[in-house]
């Protein structure tokens, strides 16, 4: 009975690997049809030399993008200036309060039973500094407190505390 078994087995692999050759034979391309999808391919990725339009938009950099949307007064005066985006001379206080709500709202972890604020990969805990370049100046903030629905900032001797949304 033992001697058998080998003798059935043969067979079988046989038969299999006759089916596996049949099927792979059956998936080859001829070389004329490779060749022609292989000459499509190249007419697809060759590099055109075609001129593009003068007056065509940059669809990432359009013209105006971020200007200030207050429509024109037909009587020609300008728009009430917007206190949040005025220039010039600002106490502490207000230029806290303008940069506090231009920082993007952090995500606030535990961490050892201490509070930490997460900005991107960076984070930072009670005490720690930030540099934030805000209307092209760089200004450097203490982080004061971290709340789980708030934290509060320093700049010079005013603080301000901003809620986490």
């Amino acid at each position: 009975m033992i001697a058998s078994r080998p003798s059935l087995l043969r067979p079988l692999v046989l038969a299999a690997s006759l089916v596996l050759v049949g099927a792979v034979a059956a998936q080859v391309v001829p070389p004329n049809r490779r060749a022609a999808a292989v000459e499509a391919a190249q007419n697809l990725i060759a590099a055109r030399d075609t001129a593009l339009p003068a007056n065509l938009v940059d669809p990432f950099h359009p013209v105006g993008f971020g200007a200030s949307e207050a429509p024109a007064d037909p009587q020609g005066n300008e728009p009430a200036p917007d206190p949040a985006n005025r220039s010039g001379p600002r106490t502490d206080r207000e230029l806290l309060a303008a940069i506090a709500a231009a920082i993007r709202a952090p995500n606030v972890i535990t961490l050892g039973g201490q509070q930490i604020l997460v900005f991107g990969q960076r984070r930072v805990k009670a005490g720690d500094t930030l540099t934030i370049s805000f209307e092209g100046t760089d200004y450097t903030l203490t982080v004061t407190a971290i709340d789980r629905t708030s934290f509060t900032l320093r700049l010079n001797r005013e603080e301000y505390t901003r809620p986490i949304k």
